[in-house]
């Protein structure tokens, strides 16, 4: 989704592939072979409250968190990113990709009781294409069969969507869509009963009913949110009572660490100063893994003088990012060569087209035509941080150097800078991309096909909208591979963004915590019905 908006170290960010552990210091805490042990209360942190716990609404992290764990979809990922059955027990896609017909199981059940059908699934993915739920994945179902009549109020139901008996679920797109099964997994896609969205809306988004390993508990505005195992779980009991979500509205990682230290919560955020020490560590089981991610200063192609190719490849190649990821950062992130991560299928390890090179970058300044007129560009950060201003004020200092004078400005209000990325209005910013879904289409075909919402850039190649059109039709994997990887190469060379750091998952949990399985989507994925607490 990812537009997830992560409140991270160093900025917000928008939310959703085969990943291996990175880190894990003494035991893996999803691989040791223990039997589970039932039972206990597990307390996690939120560094913000959650927007809504309505899928069908959810844009950011501390949403996702606690969604993942109070519904369920057609499908799910595993730990390697596979595509695996949730309430859907098996699908067919049709030999030209256009039908998608799924077969639930029977006996799920809502937590109010009540059995989920396939209506049920119509409803819930009607309402998201339904323009007055306004929810930020309607995009992802544009070429459902039906899709532009029914927004326009032409008709009153989606032809592609139709139940055929209780226990089949049938989706008929309009044209193929490669990646289509992989996004029917993400957050959004969840189903919700109708008659208590119809019985409570817009109470439902904070009162949320579903089908998940947990129940909706309570929740205090600023202070805490309580889960409660679901008995009736189709996929079995969890082995937790209870998870109670502490939320540190706003607070630094350090006082985190510090409730973490004293033994009230199983897990816990790390500042960038103690992860060393942490992963070091015995009394504690550190985590990291590498996130599918991408963190980039964006240019924008409508102002002056970033309509410039030569002077942006000359920006590219001036920032030293090497140094500022482990001088500033002290290897917090990973380097970004290119703008699919690694782990992303169509990653190309090879492929770093702007190493930090200032002689080079002097040359392209010099033949953008504005070596000797000291062209002025404007950076925004929607994050205030001391993490980000180390940044900038590094970055400016080499743009300076090079002869491009640089002024930094902050606009902290999310909504607001959005806004601005909306309208073309930020010549240069920072954004990151987590992966929705594990393909490449989702950061290349989201952040540079013209008509994609998230083309910040304004970015518009028609070679390359071509090309990712016909990659999504693609149902040959190697081909589509090949079509991204020459999709990446254009856009790299256009040099719309400056690629700088992927991110990493980094936790720390106390010893007797087991079960977590981690993918390379990072926290809001993780199933928490299968952590268990381990007793002395």
């Amino acid at each position: 989704m990812n537009r997830y908006k992560f409140i991270l170290i160093l900025l917000p960010v928008f939310l959703l592939a085969p990943i291996f552990l990175d880190t894990l210091s003494q035991n893996s805490l999803a691989e040791v072979k223990e039997v589970p042990v039932q039972g206990g209360n597990y307390r996690k942190p939120l560094e913000f409250m959650p927007r809504t716990l309505d899928p069908a609404l959810a844009v950011d992290i501390y949403s996702a968190t606690i969604i993942q764990q109070l519904f369920d979809g057609l499908v799910q990922f595993d730990q390697n990113l596979n595509v695996i059955p949730a309430i859907a027990r098996s699908w067919k896609i049709s030999p030209d990709g256009l039908t998608y017909t799924f077969y639930l199981r029977e006996g799920v059940k809502f937590h109010n009781e009540r059995e989920v059908t396939a209506d049920d699934f119509v409803y819930s993915f009607t309402r998201i294409i339904d323009p007055k739920t306004k929810s930020p994945a309607v995009h992802l179902l544009g070429k459902v069969l039906g899709f532009k009549e029914f927004q326009d109020g032409k008709t009153n139901y989606v032809e592609g969507f139709k139940s055929i008996g209780k226990y089949t679920f049938e989706i008929k797109l309009s044209e193929p869509f490669y990646p289509f099964i992989s996004v029917l997994g993400i957050i959004n896609f969840k189903v919700v009963p109708k008659e208590e969205i119809e019985k409570i809306d817009p109470l439902f988004p904070v009162t949320p009913i579903g089908t998940g390993p947990f129940k909706f508990v309570s929740m205090k505005e600023g202070k805490e949110i309580i889960l409660e195992a679901n008995q009736d779980y189709f996929e079995g009991k969890p082995n937790l009572d209870r998870i109670l979500f502490r939320v540190f509205h706003g607070a630094q990682r350090e006082k985190i660490l510090e409730a973490f230290k004293e033994g009230s919560l199983e897990e816990s955020f790390l500042p960038p100063e103690e992860i060393e020490d942490m992963a070091k560590g015995k009394r504690h089981l550190f985590l990291q893994k590498p996130l599918l991610s991408l963190r980039f200063y964006g240019f924008n192609l409508r102002t002056n003088p970033l309509d410039n190719k030569k002077l942006r490849k000359a920006i590219n190649l001036a920032i030293d990012k090497k140094f500022i990821i482990s001088e500033l950062h002290k290897n917090q992130f990973n380097l970004a060569k290119s703008i699919l991560p690694p782990g992303m299928p169509g990653y190309d390890p090879k492929r770093e087209p702007y190493p930090y090179n200032e002689a080079l970058a002097r040359k392209y300044l010099m033949e953008s035509g504005y070596g000797k007129e000291k062209p002025s560009i404007e950076i925004w950060s929607a994050s205030q941080s001391e993490a980000a201003q180390k940044e900038l004020n590094e970055i400016k200092s080499q743009l300076n150097k090079l002869g491009i004078q640089t002024t930094i400005n902050f606009e902290t209000n999310w909504p607001n800078f959005e806004a601005m990325l909306r309208a073309n209005k930020a010549p240069v910013f920072i954004y990151a991309w987590y992966a929705d879904f594990p393909d490449p289409d989702n950061f290349l075909g989201t952040l540079f096909h013209s008509k994609s919402k998230f083309n910040y850039t304004a970015y518009h190649n028609p070679e390359v909208d071509r090309l990712i059109d016909k990659a999504r039709a693609e149902r040959d994997y190697l081909k589509r591979v090949e079509m991204y990887r020459k999709i990446e190469e254009i856009v790299l060379d256009d040099a719309p963004i400056v690629p700088m750091v992927n991110h990493l998952f980094q936790m720390v949990y106390q010893p007797y915590v087991r079960g977590v399985e981690v993918s390379a989507l990072g926290g809001p994925y993780i199933p928490m019905k299968k952590i268990w607490l381990k007793k002395e």
